[in-house]
């Protein structure tokens, strides 16, 4: 993370983006004879950044500051029972060393002075229902997979390790939904680029058999020249489980990358639960040395090894303070995450959230110890 200069006023193009989401809204709920909502919800983040490399004897140089606002408004609008429209703006300030949140949206551009800001139009998409199919055209989330962290095949989004269940950036993308029963169906997906060659496109047949959810996917990401060949299960028995896999070919070289999955909730009072993933993905560096970390800042990627584990434990301790313990590890350099949160429902629809981002384990590590601590306090607020 890198210190930015603070800015506060927003950009004619940002005013611009302001100013039609406001049309667009006074026209919906103006002009359309059906239902118009708008709902969302604000956050505030705080982090406070430890650097272990730094004695304690220089505060000011050992711990600085992150901090960013986040408002997101959401419209969806129904002029027709076969028409649905909608739309998310985000508004984002960023404050201290942060130019955006974990890396998920990328950074504010550079207004001149003042504080960082960004806005974005994230989702703006129509969803038209047909007798036999389904058909969704704009900029919307598109996700493949059944995973909860790793997504081997979720190759439309970007995967943000240190928080899971991130909102993800929308994607231009035409989705086309066919129901062939309680059950079954076909999905089939295309995101444009410049051209065809450099566009991403993706075909999905889900199934149920014997109480297990199975698909199989194929996806052509022509940016990348790469071919997946994915197919995945869901079930419980017992235990919830779930298997993803893809099998990547491009002109280089051929891998396979895989996520195993179980998850358990113990009748222990409110519920003790327990997740578990373990991915393995065949394109990492067996060798730490030969990590390129420049991957991971440019989102080429978002691990550097073969061998992951994820775990989480999670307990309501009463009906309004929860706590959870996250273990985020590279096990082919012994690296790991520690992620202590503790969360409290203020009401039904303000809740605030503490907690730690810990690395651990060797030196020369993925995750090595060596790398920053963080404390956070987040407030979301929904509406």
């Amino acid at each position: 993370m890198k210190k930015v200069k603070k800015r506060l006023f927003l950009c004619p193009a940002s005013f611009r983006l302001y100013m039609l989401f406001v049309f667009l809204l006074l026209f919906s709920c103006s002009f359309l004879t059906a239902d118009t909502d708008l709902f969302g919800y604000f956050e505030n983040r705080f982090y406070l950044v430890e650097d272990p490399s730094i004695a304690w004897d220089n505060l000011e140089e050992k711990f600085y500051l992150g901090d960013y606002n986040r408002l997101r408004l959401k419209l969806e609008a129904s002029p027709s029972k076969k028409v649905t429209v909608n739309m998310a703006l985000d508004f984002f300030t960023f404050h201290g060393v942060l130019t955006s949140p974990l890396g998920t949206y990328g950074s504010a551009e550079d207004t001149g002075t003042g504080s960082t800001v960004n806005i974005g139009l994230d989702r703006a998409y129509v969803d038209l229902y047909f007798k036999k199919f389904d058909l969704s055209i704009g900029k919307q989330r598109v996700a493949l997979g059944v995973s909860y962290l790793w997504a081997p095949l979720d190759v439309f989004n970007r995967i943000n390790i240190l928080e899971p269940k991130e909102e993800k950036p929308g994607a231009n993308a035409v989705k086309l939904y066919v129901p062939l029963g309680p059950s079954s169906s076909l999905t089939g997906i295309f995101s444009p680029e410049d051209n065809f060659q450099v566009s991403k496109s993706g075909f999905r047949a889900k199934n149920q058999a014997l109480g297990i959810d199975m698909a199989l996917t194929f996806i052509r990401a022509g940016l990348e020249e790469t071919s997946i060949y994915g197919i995945d299960f869901r079930g419980e028995n017992f235990i919830g489980w779930w298997i993803e896999s893809g099998y990547f070919v491009s002109p280089d070289c051929k891998d396979v990358k895989f996520v195993l999955g179980f998850d358990y909730t113990f009748p222990v009072k409110k519920g003790l639960y327990w997740l578990n993933e373990f991915y393995y993905d065949e394109s990492g560096e067996k060798n730490p040395a030969d990590y390129d970390y420049q991957q991971l800042y440019t989102g080429l990627r978002f691990t550097l090894g073969q061998k992951y584990y994820f775990s989480m434990l999670s307990y309501s301790f009463s009906d309004f303070v929860s706590g959870s313990v996250a273990y985020i590890a590279n096990w082919g350099d012994g690296s790991y995450i520690l992620n202590p949160t503790l969360r409290y429902e203020i009401s039904q629809n303000v809740q605030v959230s503490s907690g730690f981002y810990i690395p651990l384990g060797q030196i020369e590590g993925e995750f090595r110890k060596d790398r920053p601590n963080i404390f956070f306090v987040w407030l979301k607020i929904n509406f």
